[in-house]
């Protein structure tokens, strides 16, 4: 028998547009909890203990320590998807991994981070745990990361697709494709995480 080869599913090549730079750097800024130019475990783990603070949980439980731990390892995981062996990423080591990624004709690192952040996203602003986010779970997460209620609102009809009043798993993995893939700038899931515009 012959050895199988693996198969690399290539896309036609995508650029990288100034719509999708605004938004990625836009993203950046939120993410950026500290506001000193770099992405740090302390700006992810910053938003774990908000959170907590948040749902009213004891620091010691067991559901508190498990969100810190998602918390640091989504910066874990974004520092290999990058392959960035420091503790710190730069504005510019942000924007070039989603340009590189977005202007690759291969399917890649961009799919499985979407995937991943999507689920990593849902499960936090699930505070209920009923596998919905309503609009009230959605606003009160996004105000941890400063972003203002009217905007968040607007983010959340957009993402809600369907228009019954809540976001599902899926609806949140399609918006955000939208957010890093689309160059429309009314792409729905383009407000996903406040106005960039």
């Amino acid at each position: 028998m012959g050895s199988t080869a693996t198969k690399t599913i290539q896309r036609p090549r995508s650029v990288f547009s100034e719509t999708q730079k605004r938004k990625v750097h836009h993203l950046f800024n939120v993410l950026d909890i500290d506001r000193n130019g770099q992405l740090q475990p302390n700006d992810f783990v910053n938003v774990g203990k908000k959170i907590v603070t948040q749902l009213k949980l004891s620091e010691d439980s067991r559901s508190a320590r498990l969100i810190l731990l998602k918390s640091h390892r989504l910066f874990v995981q974004l520092l290999t998807d990058l392959d960035n062996p420091e503790l710190s990423l730069t504005l510019w080591d942000w924007v070039a991994f989603f340009r590189d990624q977005i202007e690759s004709d291969q399917e890649g690192i961009l799919d499985h981070y979407i995937q991943r952040t999507s689920r990593h996203i849902f499960d936090l602003f699930d505070m209920n745990k009923d596998k919905l986010i309503s609009r009230e779970e959605y606003a009160n997460m996004l105000t941890i990361y400063n972003i203002p209620q009217d905007a968040a609102i607007q983010g959340f009809e957009e993402l809600d697709e369907n228009q019954d009043n809540f976001i599902s798993a899926d609806e949140m993995v399609v918006g955000l494709g939208n957010f890093f893939r689309s160059s429309d700038e009314n792409a729905k899931g383009n407000l996903i995480f406040g106005r960039w515009d």
